[in-house]
């Protein structure tokens, strides 16, 4: 075990320090033990020396970055020492997910983030939770082609933080078709909605296993939306029908909206449904492990609440939690505007 973690260990670290005030990993490991005992300050202290001397150990700006990212909120700083661990130690995977954490915090584009991750050193053997975060970037951004050339030739694993390629896939022809359906590519629109769930030659996974994501609320009412701005009102209805039925606190958001598209629209109603559906996310956001997820839609249903300052500040608190479920593109998409409210 390098790391220190007893009292005789930071007694010797002090000890190589005297000796030699440039033994650079002495000061990294230093700041590692004080780290360990929240101790940010003396541990931020001791990784800028030990960065000052010798910027090219390894692990010495993720661990930086992650702490000024996530205790002392500074984004900016943590983003610059992300992007210097990037140039010395390329293939470390928390230099990209605390950058694009960073960026999306501070309000940069999309296109941003989506270079950052392109810096990984080989694309083809990029880990998958790397892989699904450019993909989901590549699409926010419009870039639809270069997010879908991602899938083919790779191996995906079952699962990565609550995330699986399907979703990913799923996501990203979503964003593809609201995407054509917006400026005007209406067939094309049309086409992309239509077959969300069609199996692709060459891509396994779209072979099964896309049904419930189908059939999601959420998709419902993105492929109503769809339809609608292309016209098919009829079509549009139906789908906005099916997405206003459902219950679960964490569809609230996407069943008012739907509701809201149709004849029957009860704002009191839903105004309290809201507000339940609220009360449950803040009380899960506390106790469950998937608090990033949590924390993204108790964002939204403050934001379909009308209090916009308090959904902004929950989005952002998602950003710097554990992705979990696409809580991080979901919450940038929230920023952005582009989730009902």
């Amino acid at each position: 075990n390098i790391f220190p973690n007893t009292i005789e260990d930071q007694q010797a670290l002090k000890a190589a320090i005297r000796t030699n005030e440039k033994d650079a990993t002495a000061h990294y490991l230093l700041g590692t033990w004080y780290f360990a005992r929240a101790k940010t300050e003396e541990a931020i202290g001791e990784w800028q020396k030990a960065r000052e001397l010798n910027p090219q150990i390894p692990v010495l700006e993720a661990s930086l970055g992650l702490a000024l990212l996530h205790v002392k909120r500074d984004f900016a700083g943590a983003l610059h020492v992300f992007a210097e661990g990037i140039r010395n130690d390329p293939s470390n995977v928390v230099n990209y997910s605390g950058s694009v954490s960073a960026m999306a915090v501070m309000g940069k584009p999309a296109a941003e983030r989506a270079k950052t991750l392109e810096r990984y050193p080989d694309l083809d053997r990029m880990p998958t939770s790397l892989v699904y975060e450019l993909a989901l970037n590549r699409a926010e951004e419009g870039n639809y082609k270069g997010a879908i050339d991602l899938f083919p030739n790779r191996f995906f694993g079952s699962e990565e933080g609550g995330t699986n390629v399907r979703q990913v896939w799923v996501e990203v022809k979503l964003r593809q078709a609201i995407g054509l359906a917006r400026t005007g590519h209406c067939e094309e629109a049309l086409a992309t909605a239509k077959t969300l769930g069609s199996p692709v030659p060459g891509l396994a996974f779209t072979q099964d296993g896309l049904k419930p994501l189908l059939d999601s609320t959420r998709t419902n009412y993105l492929v109503g939306e769809t339809l609608s701005t292309c016209g098919q009102k009829e079509e549009a209805d139906r789908r906005y029908r099916l997405s206003a039925q459902a219950t679960d606190t964490s569809d609230a958001v996407w069943a008012w909206a739907s509701a809201k598209k149709l004849g029957s629209y009860d704002p009191a109603l839903w105004r309290e449904r809201l507000s339940s559906a609220l009360s449950q996310a803040e009380s899960n956001a506390l106790t469950s492990a998937n608090q990033g997820w949590w924390a993204y839609l108790v964002g939204v249903l403050q934001m379909a609440l009308g209090n916009e300052v308090q959904g902004k500040a929950s989005l952002r608190e998602s950003l710097l939690l554990p992705d979990n479920r696409m809580s991080y593109h979901l919450s940038r998409l929230a920023m952005e505007g582009a989730t009902p409210r």
